[in-house]
């Protein structure tokens, strides 16, 4: 047990609200009682046979003053983590003290004893109910006896040099410290007096026993982990980059150490090595700490974009293009695909989407540019998706860029008759544009759209949709139902999965993942991409919040093979939920086919070619299928 886990250091007035992270991994601040009442309980039934996760989730639920709450969850885990009693029965000991259950904590603990004598976690935890009730000799007794079975406990050298220390005052706290020392096999004390020593300015004494703990062949995690922390908090960069910086393995050692080291590169504005270590993190431990990670990539971006030269100033009256995407946005990356579109008959129409321009000039914070911009992107692709997908009709999306790179968001829709009379004439009879604004007035927003039809030059339809930023998703839906039967598709239409938040998170990433693809086609400059760890875990959450979504796994492949072809190492860093989606899909799903490009865009071509006979096989009726995968293979 660590020290947090018998010492959790409860806060007499707990704070009104718990930070945490919500299903799409994004930090979020929630009330205390809503917390309780519906968080903590779904974080207990998530991880209720998983020893670990259940223990962390216990135990930060301590540490926020809920520990009546998890009282339950602390005697399941005496069940089922058969492997490591010790653990089970002091994480139990733990709510049960901090409940003020002391008795039955004492108990807990002499089980604990009768089962695993000798066990220094007992020790410990009878230690601190002496503390509790007032007994400092006798607490310092039992936590001696513990240092007497494991001079490194972490529990036992902390709560011992506490209590001492308050008992001594600061002059006879080194001798304790000391005392610890002398134990046969101690470090654990070595790395309290060189964080001693550090307070005291004496860089020098404290880096000697360094050298002499991290020294070995064999390194404690734990002495890399103290010897880290504290040296980035005392700001010794000589001594971070001597002692920790070759020391550390990713993969191996605590993933807190790389953080430290993190950190450390960010006080130095070191980008370049700082971004990478923060891909070697990403790997090894991005799934556990993945939004700890995240502010350091985007720290880490904005310190290579700020050495860049300043972007041309755009002249009064900027030229603005029009990019089209005539495929569905998750078709990108993935090398021509065409078995993946649905066949479209005769007679079918081209539906082209235009992003909506901006009705006035709303007052935004930078974050709301950015936030309303990608909204009027994503509109259009997220219905040129759905056109694609639900309708007879194939679709385009038509986003404005300026000349000079990036994106553009116009004042107002182009007028329609100048739009059709771009459109070439032989295909005019079969086109229908759909441009459409948005206007923003406060946290409201008003949407509307406007179907027009190139061969009659006439409006055909109408739709109109306001609500607040937070309900972009049902605006989405609405229109969509409003305006499906002129395009061709039935009324009240939605699609038969997801809600309208997932399809607001889901059009979002849309239009970030738009960011890789018209960097691919050299419409954006390469240097000048942004956050493409955002993007990418964006659309990890999207897939994973709706499943039964398949396109929202295509759109986290392609994203892997355009920043792929980018030269980008991100890919990589998703590797494990690649693998484990490819390996749980049947072989005739579309996600298996195209991992013959998402795979090795991910480092994982040995599990294409252990698939690969399977896969072949089950498409072997499919030629359009065959062909792309041969043809996927041979210009790999």
């Amino acid at each position: 047990m660590s020290t947090d886990s018998q010492n959790p250091a409860p806060n007499p007035e707990p704070p009104s609200h718990i930070d945490a992270v919500d299903a799409q991994g994004q930090r979020v601040r929630i009330p205390r009682e809503e917390y309780a009442s519906k968080v903590l309980p779904d974080l207990l039934k998530a991880n209720d046979s998983n020893p670990d996760q259940l223990t962390g989730v216990i135990m930060q639920a301590v540490r926020d003053g809920f520990a009546e709450q998890v009282i339950p969850a602390a005697n399941r885990l005496t069940v089922i983590d058969k492997d490591n009693i010790e653990r089970a029965l002091t994480v139990l000991a733990v709510v049960q003290r901090d409940c003020n259950e002391l008795e039955l904590a004492e108990s807990t603990l002499n089980e604990l004893l009768q089962r695993k004598p000798g066990s220094p976690a007992a020790y410990v935890g009878l230690g601190m109910l002496q503390e509790r009730q007032g007994n400092l000799d006798k607490c310092i007794e039992l936590l001696w006896q513990a240092l007497a079975k494991d001079c490194n406990h972490p529990d036992a050298v902390h709560g011992y040099l506490q209590t001492r220390h308050r008992q001594v005052g600061d002059d006879g706290y080194p001798a304790e410290i000391e005392k610890v020392m002398a134990l046969p096999g101690s470090w654990r004390a070595q790395m309290w007096m060189a964080r001693l020593l550090l307070s005291k300015q004496d860089d020098a004494g404290a880096a000697s026993i360094y050298r002499d703990v991290l020294g070995v062949d064999d390194i404690e995690s734990d002495a890399l982990l103290m010897a880290s922390a504290d040296l980035v908090q005392a700001e010794k960069g000589e001594l971070i980059d001597e002692l920790i910086v070759k020391r550390f393995v990713p993969g191996q050692h605590h993933p807190h150490i790389g953080m430290a080291l993190l950190q450390h590169y960010r006080m130095r504005k070191d980008h370049v090595a700082g971004e990478q270590l923060l891909h070697t993190m990403y790997v090894h431990y991005g799934h556990m700490i993945g939004g700890d990670l995240q502010p350091f990539s985007a720290e880490f971006d904005r310190m290579r974009l700020s050495k860049l030269p300043p972007m041309p100033q755009l002249p009064e009256n900027p030229k603005v293009n029009i990019m089209r995407l005539d495929r569905p946005l998750w078709y990108a990356g993935f090398d021509d695909p065409s078995w993946l579109l649905p066949p479209k008959g005769e007679g079918h129409k081209h539906v082209m989407v235009f992003a909506l321009a901006m009705d006035g000039q709303p007052k935004l914070e930078p974050h709301q540019e950015e936030e309303v911009g990608r909204a009027t992107r994503s509109l259009s692709l997220w219905f040129a998706e759905q056109l694609w997908l639900s309708t007879p009709h194939r679709a385009t999306a038509a986003l404005p860029m300026a000349e000079n790179g990036g994106w553009a968001v116009l004042g107002r829709p182009w007028p329609e008759e100048q739009l059709a009379m771009q459109v070439p004439e032989n295909e005019r009879q079969d086109m229908i544009l759909v441009t459409g604004q948005m206007r923003i007035d406060g946290d409201r927003r008003r949407i509307d759209l406007w179907a027009y039809d190139c061969a009659s030059k006439q409006r055909i339809g109408h739709a109109a949709a306001e609500g607040a930023h937070e309900e972009h998703g049902a605006l989405l839906l609405q229109l969509m139902s409003e305006l499906w039967p002129v395009l061709g598709g039935p009324a009240g239409h939605k699609p038969q999965t997801g809600d309208a938040q997932f399809w607001h998170r889901y059009a979002d990433g849309m239009g970030q993942h738009a960011a890789l693809v018209i960097t691919q086609t050299g419409g954006l400059p390469r240097e000048r991409l942004y956050g493409e760890r955002y993007i990418t875990q964006w659309l990890h959450n999207a897939a994973l919040a709706e499943t039964r979504w398949q396109p929202g796994f295509w759109l986290m492949g392609s994203a892997m093979c355009v920043l792929d072809q980018l030269g980008s190492k991100v890919p990589i860093e998703h590797a494990r939920l690649i693998s484990e989606v490819f390996r749980q899909s049947p072989a005739n799903s579309a996600f298996v086919r195209l991992g013959a490009k998402v795979l090795p865009a991910c480092g994982l071509l040995p599990l294409w070619q252990e698939r690969r006979d399977e896969v072949m096989a089950a498409a072997a009726n499919e030629s359009g299928v065959l062909a792309w995968l041969q043809k996927v293979e041979t210009t790999a």
